[in-house]
């Protein structure tokens, strides 16, 4: 019976650490401009994703973002894109709109993102500038 009560509280456990956020650092970019820079990119060998970031920096026309991940808690993620849901999406739009995300001397907009990776998507966002407090939350709809 001992070790059925410390394997219920390890899967328990297990579970609730499985719907935990995650929480990211990163550079926010026009995700339609990305899909189509990265293409090139790879066709030419290499991979410029320092200018693809420039390139694609978002715009108040933008409706679709991705976050290149420049932290992560264990890193693992340092390097990876991800995309924000539609609700993020419309968060983010909100948020550029009325300044509270704002590009820096270099053109960059640094983030700070919580949510749950669901592939390659990050859904139930909060984003926040990097240095400052959360702006907005997206909670999931059922």
């Amino acid at each position: 019976m001992k070790a059925f009560t410390t394997l219920a509280i390890t899967l328990c456990f297990a579970a609730t650490s499985s719907y935990a956020a995650q929480h990211y650092t990163g550079k926010l970019m026009d995700a339609d401009c990305y899909n189509s820079n990265k293409v090139a990119t790879h066709e030419n060998g290499h991979k410029t994703y320092h200018d693809i970031t420039k390139t694609c920096a978002p715009t108040e026309s933008t409706t679709t973002f991705a976050i290149r991940i420049t932290g992560s808690p264990y890193g693992g993620d340092v390097g990876n894109t991800i995309k924000l849901d539609d609700a993020g999406n419309a968060l983010v739009m909100s948020e550029l709109k009325s300044g509270v995300l704002k590009k820096d001397s270099d053109g960059d907009v640094h983030i700070r993102a919580r949510g749950k990776l669901m592939g390659e998507t990050l859904t139930n966002a909060s984003i926040s500038p990097r240095h400052g407090k959360a702006v907005g939350q997206v909670t999931a709809h059922s």
